[in-house]
């Protein structure tokens, strides 16, 4: 969850204007703004060098530890349901517009889970997050998830069962769903 600018870019010769109204927007804090299903692993991200990206928005965050907690908070697995319920008609490959963006709910100021989440990020942010279809295998989202779980107040067991539904929907894992059994 951690990451640094690939490139330093130039501006193109007559785009400099545009150039500079993206570059004041660059955040330590990005979330993606489209995503594969499949073999996706990360829908947000903090830098500590203030960036912009293609394929990510830059969000207003002051706080490093805010910016850190949404991070994880971005990556957990709640806020992937409210992606995928919002996403275009790419099933596997969705894009959100910056409105479906700020229509993502996260924990109010006041919630007592923000330093846990932030703990979660300063414990995980350079471990590898698999797939989501590994989700049930991969211990950084459990970590994650366990924060993310007293942020909504509810058991870990909960996060964990979402987690396990979600790698095995067929648009996540890649397969085609079971066939029920013909009782």
């Amino acid at each position: 969850m951690r990451g640094e600018p690939e490139a330093w870019r130039r501006p193109r010769l007559g785009k400099e204007a545009q150039a500079q109204r993206y570059w004041a927007q660059r955040s330590h804090l990005l979330v993606a703004q489209r995503f594969d299903t499949i073999s996706g692993r990360l829908t947000g991200l903090w830098s500590s060098y203030p960036t912009i990206g293609s394929g990510w928005v830059p969000v207003a965050v002051e706080e490093e530890l805010a910016a850190k907690a949404l991070a994880a908070w971005w990556n957990s697995t709640p806020v992937r349901l409210m992606l995928l319920n919002r996403r275009s008609k790419k099933l596997t490959y969705p894009a959100w517009s910056l409105e479906q963006l700020r229509e993502i709910r996260i924990p109010k100021p006041d919630n007592p889970a923000w330093g846990a989440l932030k703990d979660a990020f300063d414990a995980t942010c350079d471990e590898e997050l698999l797939p989501m279809k590994q989700a049930e295998e991969c211990a950084v989202r459990a970590v994650i998830d366990e924060a993310a779980a007293l942020a909504l107040g509810l058991s870990p067991d909960v996060l964990a069962d979402w987690r396990r539904r979600l790698a095995a929907e067929p648009t996540v894992s890649n397969r085609p769903a079971p066939v029920p059994d013909a009782a």
